[in-house]
């Protein structure tokens, strides 16, 4: 949590120093997104790649600042569980025909854009510029796990253990860097990349080779398109 609560200051120190004094009047914006999350770490053991769709509303006070709210989507099927094996009494590994392994990942975010440098007119078409972004708020996961056999059984390899659910609203932070490109006036192109970390966990299973998770941290890539209207 410490460490949190320092890259927390650094990013408010930076969208201070990039604040002007004379602010322009504010601009709002609307946008959908599309990314591709790659779990990494411990949580990379547990899923694959998959994709997440969500939705945005931006506050532009100035040329440099965009604040931004932003909810995503996101599911992983097929988990690692569904093919690991474990060694059974026998001696020999064994997979459970019958495992599902599925995680549901929703995501309330509040991130600050700030932009690098202004190449061309703010909001006019062919206008670009690149940005960092650095943001945190809740994370939602809830991972399901099912029709696992039970590897202390003795006799028929047949029971099951019982079906068992991970699921918090936790903690979490964002940063990354991006670049905003307008295709015609107000409506602009997004490509972003950016690192998650939630304050979350995963049990151990360890009969299967999975440590327990802790932090759960992923990159996305993603691309969105937004549309501005100005506040006046």
């Amino acid at each position: 949590m410490k460490g949190l609560r320092v890259l927390g200051l650094m990013a408010l120190m930076v969208m201070v120093s990039a604040w002007p004094a004379n602010a322009q009047e504010g601009f709002w914006g609307v946008g959908a997104f599309a990314n591709y999350n790659v779990p990494t770490l411990g949580f990379g053991d547990w899923y694959g790649n998959e994709t997440k769709f969500g939705l945005t509303a931006a506050y532009v006070p100035s040329s440099k600042v965009t604040v931004e709210v932003e909810f995503h989507r996101g599911s992983f099927n097929n988990g690692a569980l569904e093919s690991l094996p474990f060694t059974w009494t026998d001696g020999k590994p064994h997979t459970s025909p019958n495992a599902k392994s599925d995680l549901t990942l929703n995501s309330f975010l509040v991130n600050g854009l700030v932009r690098l440098a202004q190449r061309g007119e703010p909001f006019a078409a062919s206008s670009f510029a690149p940005y960092v972004a650095v943001g945190g708020g809740f994370y939602r996961y809830k991972n399901d796990v099912s029709g696992l056999l039970w590897p202390g059984q003795t006799g028929t390899l047949v029971t099951e253990l019982e079906p068992f659910t991970d699921q918090r609203f936790a903690l979490g932070f964002n940063a990354g860097f991006g670049v905003e490109a307008f295709i015609v006036d107000n409506v602009a192109v997004d490509i972003r990349g950016r690192y998650n970390m939630m304050i979350g966990t995963f049990r151990s299973m360890e009969d299967w080779g999975l440590q327990e998770t802790f932090p759960l941290q992923m990159f996305d890539v993603g691309a969105g398109l937004k549309f501005y209207f100005s506040g006046k």
